[in-house]
């Protein structure tokens, strides 16, 4: 069974376009990634998981026409990446999935991904700084957006009301301040909220009662980094 799936993913994962496999370079560059080279084989597989559980790996899907691979998900999770988040993001337009978590990489989000279709994105347990992006709030095909335990400040940008697709946002242990802004009332499909650890001010808003799919949210009680979970 193992050596018939590996001979089929071998054959299946040659037609990585061109063009993919240099963004998939640059991604490498500009994080800091070593090791990947366009005479290898990117690809590690060719079925999106239903739960990102991979942490050192590329998923091409072959089912495309025209006998393309292009890149749908990217897993680099705890590999000590000290670069920054990579502009060649935007390149790779067949991409649902990255996962950046727990790694060194630091600046801010480029406005290069707002024009992406990114289902899943986490860049959680970083170095990344600045304000949260107001671009971000275009990425509307997001489902799950996970930015917590790094360095932005400021307030969250009312733009993140766009993301009318959301069902999970992590916001937790940076340095965000202010009261949630109004326009988040459009979350209506949002499940999970985590909003501890930070510096936000006022009470927990009305418009939260829109949210009739919401079933965990976890908010700062105290000026500790304590948890309260309703």
């Amino acid at each position: 069974m193992f050596c018939m799936g590996a001979i089929n993913l071998e054959a299946q994962v040659g037609s990585l376009a061109p063009d993919e496999v240099e963004a998939l370079l640059e991604v490498a560059t500009q994080l800091g990634k070593k090791g990947w080279n366009r005479n290898m084989k990117l690809c590690n597989n060719t079925k999106l998981p239903l739960k990102p559980d991979a942490d050192n790996e590329v998923v091409c899907n072959c089912s495309f026409p025209g006998g393309t691979c292009p890149v749908v998900a990217i897993y680099l999770k705890r590999q000590d990446l000290n670069g920054s988040l990579p502009k060649a993001i935007g390149k790779l337009p067949h991409l649902k999935h990255l996962d950046l978590w727990a790694n060194y990489l630091s600046g801010n989000i480029p406005s290069e991904w707002a024009n992406t279709k990114l289902e899943l994105l986490s860049v959680g347990v970083n170095r990344l700084t600045g304000k949260i992006p107001s671009y971000l709030g275009r990425i509307t095909t997001l489902s799950y957006l996970n930015i917590q335990d790094n360095m932005f400040s400021g307030t969250v940008p009312p733009e993140l009301g766009g993301l009318v697709n959301l069902e999970n946002l992590t916001l937790s242990a940076n340095y965000l301040t202010g009261e949630l802004p109004q326009a988040l009332t459009n979350l209506t499909g949002l499940k999970e909220l985590r909003l501890s650890s930070n510096n936000f001010t006022g009470r927990i808003p009305d418009f939260i009662q829109s949210w009739k799919q919401l079933d965990t949210l976890y908010v700062l009680v105290s000026t500790t980094s304590s948890e309260s979970h309703h």
